[in-house]
């Protein structure tokens, strides 16, 4: 007979719990084993941290990869090409104190430098023409270039910047052109300009343009201002050309033209440079009292005659007082040509 299906179930029963009591008695005897499983895992755990920290740290670079980049190079390079920047300035600054025309030696010795360095930066500034060599005596003086650029620096970033929106209301109350005029090198310059609707003019200065000296108002109201041995070389230079039939064609007749307009205190340009065109203008003066620019106004002759040239003649100085106090200057006794 065969085994009846209760009795095959009772001992597969039996067997399955004597299998478990064993295996709960052989745990019982050896407890490590069941304690090193959680310590095995915190140890896993903490490798697998240390592994994902390694990961996310950035190697710094090697040496060889910093000099490559050129950190610190380029700032050695930046700090060279300053310290030369330094010496060539010093330079410029110590002839324009001790000069008028120095040699290299002289340069080396008062300012403490190579004269190998001296004589370099020397060079170099000679091509910009910041610096002129005599090549007779081998000796350094400044060159024309800082005066223009030094003219253009001041005039342009604080008077062209003050004046302007003066020249504009000026402009606006009375319906002409108006324009800006300082003395540059080797004459009076036109260095801002502000055109009128209301004004038909032929001739005009275009800005960085020489005014004729002897017989635009702008140009005379500087001249009228400077020291007579500075206004001959600058009328000189343009000649005393003749435009129409009331142009001043001598020298003798311009300086006595620019005497009257420091007199009255401003210059008057009666058709002298074109036929049917007047002006006026007045200077503007410095902090220090001396005189740096003009303001002239040009249109038509028949609308600068008896009162409405009154009334010009005052717009413009009224102008120029405001431009000069901006600049600083206090209104003091002014002396003329």
């Amino acid at each position: 007979m065969g085994i009846p299906p209760y009795r095959s179930f009772y001992n597969v029963k039996q067997a399955f719990i004597l299998t478990s009591a064993l295996r709960s008695m052989q745990y019982r005897r050896s407890p490590l084993r069941l304690s090193r499983l959680p310590a095995a895992a915190a140890t896993e755990r903490r490798s697998r941290t240390k592994q994902g920290a390694r990961a996310n740290v950035v190697p710094k670079p090697s040496t060889s990869q910093r000099k490559r980049s050129g950190t610190k190079g380029g700032t050695r390079g930046e700090t060279g090409a300053s310290k030369s920047l330094q010496k060539a300035l010093r330079i410029l600054l110590y002839m324009g104190d001790n000069g008028p025309a120095l040699g290299v030696t002289q340069l080396a010795s008062g300012l403490s430098l190579n004269k190998t360095t001296v004589h370099r930066l020397l060079h170099a500034m000679e091509k910009f023409e910041l610096i002129e060599r005599n090549p007779e005596s081998d000796r350094y003086r400044l060159g024309l270039k800082l005066h223009e650029l030094g003219t253009r620096a001041v005039e342009s970033r604080t008077l062209r910047t003050e004046a302007h929106r003066f020249l504009m209301e000026l402009s606006r109350a009375s319906h002409e052109t108006v324009s800006l005029a300082v003395p540059g090198p080797g004459g009076v310059l036109c260095l801002d300009r502000v055109d009128s609707r209301d004004s038909i003019i032929n001739v005009r200065t275009p800005i960085g343009a020489r005014f004729p000296p002897h017989c635009t108002a702008a140009a005379k109201a500087i001249l009228a201002y400077l020291p007579e041995d500075e206004v001959e070389p600058i009328i000189s230079i343009m000649g005393l050309t003749s435009y129409t039939a009331y142009t001043l064609t001598t020298l003798a007749d311009v300086k006595k033209n620019l005497r009257e307009a420091a007199e009255r205190g401003y210059a008057l340009d009666r058709q002298e440079t074109e036929r049917g065109l007047s002006a006026v203008a007045a200077p503007i003066w410095s902090r220090d009292g001396h005189v740096i620019a003009a303001v002239g106004m040009a249109g038509p002759t028949p609308r600068f005659r008896g009162k409405e040239l009154a009334r010009k003649i005052a717009l413009t100085m009224e102008t120029t007082a405001k431009i000069s106090a901006s600049l600083g200057h206090n209104d003091s006794s002014r002396e003329g040509f």
